[in-house]
């Protein structure tokens, strides 16, 4: 299945952004971002940890690479998050303004991305079933 392969692929890709954002949000703290980083120590404990569940993200992601079909509902789980993330975020600039250009883009990404991966995954799943059916009928 060559889409199944673009589908690893890119969860891949997403796994390393996870991976990477995630431990330089760890190690910089707010510093790593765009712009006015100045926040007191309460806020930069939070944002490190929330950092740290950002890049733990990351693995359990490559881990759902090699059977994604099966391992659904950690994907789920994952892609749900980051979706939820990203919506945390909109109604940051909603709430308190517009962020940097940067964060806009973060906001697309968890936006997009998320939605794209569960809509991809539904098909592969529907995919395999009706091969699946096909080979059991045939």
């Amino acid at each position: 299945m060559r889409s199944l392969r673009s589908f690893q692929v890119l969860v891949i890709l997403s796994a390393l952004v996870l991976v990477g954002t995630g431990a330089l949000n760890v190690v910089l703290g707010p510093t790593a971002l765009p712009g006015d980083t100045a926040i007191g120590l309460n806020a930069d404990s939070n944002y490190r940890f929330f950092a740290g569940v950002w890049l733990t993200l990351g693995p359990a992601l490559l881990w759902v690479v090699p059977r994604p079909l099966e391992r659904a509902p950690v994907l789920m789980w994952i892609i749900a998050a980051v979706f939820v993330g990203g919506l945390a975020r909109a109604l940051a600039a909603l709430l308190e303004g517009v962020p940097h250009p940067f964060l806009l883009v973060l906001l697309a990404v968890e936006l997009v991305i998320p939605p794209v991966l569960f809509l991809w995954h539904r098909a592969l799943n529907r995919e395999r079933n009706r091969v699946a059916g096909d080979s059991a009928a045939g």
